[in-house]
């Protein structure tokens, strides 16, 4: 088991647990780390909250594409086109599976937090399962 530290740990969790090939990716927030604070402007949030969890993963060897499941976490579900429009610039299909999930509030007054499941090497084998009916 291996833990992926941050540049500057606060919080007590790791940002990853690596165990066997099985990456479990914690929550991560649309912040600068250094500030502690958000950009202004949600397509931004999105962006940097993305960029994040990317390099999370990639510091697993791992690529976004061999993610199996994610959770996301809103404060406005209006959002959710919006954020579809970027979360899937991160992905080839097949798509993780996923929820998008209403919240009324997150940590540091963010809008998004994002927190997913990979599998070293998913990506050469995953595919998705029609949905029945």
């Amino acid at each position: 088991m291996s833990s992926i530290e941050l540049a500057t740990p606060k919080y007590p969790f790791s940002p990853a647990l690596l165990i066997g090939d099985t990456l479990y990716v914690s929550g991560h927030l649309g912040i600068d780390l250094a500030t502690g604070k958000g950009p202004s402007d949600l397509e931004s949030e999105v962006r940097v909250m993305m960029d994040a969890f990317q390099r999370t993963i990639q510091a697993s060897h791992m690529l976004m594409d061999d993610l199996v499941s994610v959770t996301v976490y809103c404060t406005d579900l209006s959002a959710f086109a919006t954020f579809n429009s970027i979360y899937v610039q991160y992905f080839q299909p097949p798509y993780p599976a996923r929820a998008f999930i209403g919240a009324p509030k997150l940590l540091l007054d963010t809008r998004f937090e994002i927190q997913g499941i990979a599998v070293k090497e998913a990506h050469k084998t995953k595919t998705t399962t029609p949905i029945p009916g």
